[in-house]
């Protein structure tokens, strides 16, 4: 009975090994280049997004447009006298997270403590409603001194089984100057 199954072991193993060896009868090795898609320019972004709810808006004057990258949609880099700051757009599919975790997350890129709840969340956020549908707006300073307080202003709005973020991060000052063109920004969501 032994001598049977090692035979029928090593007959098998001889086959895969003869089967392996054959391989597909293909030598070749194929590689692809996709180019990428241009970056968007200043002014409006109506590049096309992953999604039947694609979202079309107007970039505030003097903001420069920057490279999309493999998360964001587009991005600017917003001019101010602390210095730069960054604002990206990014969608998601479905809830992305929530809205509680996502705040908690970005509270926590800045320095600050993470809210407790719902209704400290509800407290430290307002609803705005766009011509997209309604989007919770967060503003946070966060620990540092002077030009080094960083500063988050962001958006989530939950469009068409996505999520859309619209998320400012720099200087203190820089954000906080800014608000009025990213209320704009909002303000043109079509």
């Amino acid at each position: 009975m032994r001598r049977s199954s090692a035979a029928g072991i090593f007959l098998a193993a001889g086959i895969l090994a003869c089967v392996l060896a054959a391989g597909c009868g293909q030598d070749d090795v194929v590689s692809y280049r996709v180019p990428k898609e241009p970056a968007p320019q200043a002014g409006s972004v109506s590049k096309a997004p992953p999604s039947e709810a694609g979202l079309h808006w107007s970039a505030p004057k003097g903001w420069a447009a920057k490279p999309p990258s493999a998360m964001r949609l587009a991005s600017y880099a917003v001019p101010g006298k602390a210095g730069e700051a960054d604002m990206s757009i990014v969608v998601l599919p479905g809830a992305a997270g929530g809205d509680f975790a996502n705040v908690n997350r970005w509270r926590d890129q800045i320095g600050l403590p993470p809210l407790a709840d719902d209704a400290a969340l509800s407290a430290a956020s307002t609803r705005l409603q766009t011509h997209a549908g309604g989007a919770l707006v967060v503003d946070f300073a966060g620990r540092g001194e002077g030009s080094k307080t960083p500063r988050l202003l962001a958006a989530i709005l939950p469009r068409g089984g996505e999520t859309w973020f619209f998320k400012m991060t720099g200087p203190d000052e820089t954000v906080a100057g800014a608000k009025p063109a990213f209320l704009q920004l909002l303000g043109s969501l079509r």
